[in-house]
């Protein structure tokens, strides 16, 4: 089971990301979080994703379905 290491959101189907957040490190983190701690200026640039890999067909940045 996939839990969010920020808000602990779990779920077979709950998808995470990658994240280095400016104050807590590394995280595996749900697409909530990642949109919040992004619009917050809370995630260290260029660190997210996997490894600068191009966004998915939605758009997400470094997103692993892509």
């Amino acid at each position: 089971m996939n839990t969010c290491e920020l808000c602990n959101k779990s779920g077979e189907d709950l998808s995470l990301r990658e994240a280095t957040h400016k104050e807590h490190g590394k995280k595996w983190i749900c697409k909530d979080c990642w949109t919040k701690l992004y619009d917050k200026n809370k995630i260290v640039a260029g660190s997210s994703g996997s490894g600068g890999a191009p966004g998915c067909a939605m758009g997400c940045p470094g997103c692993r379905n892509a």
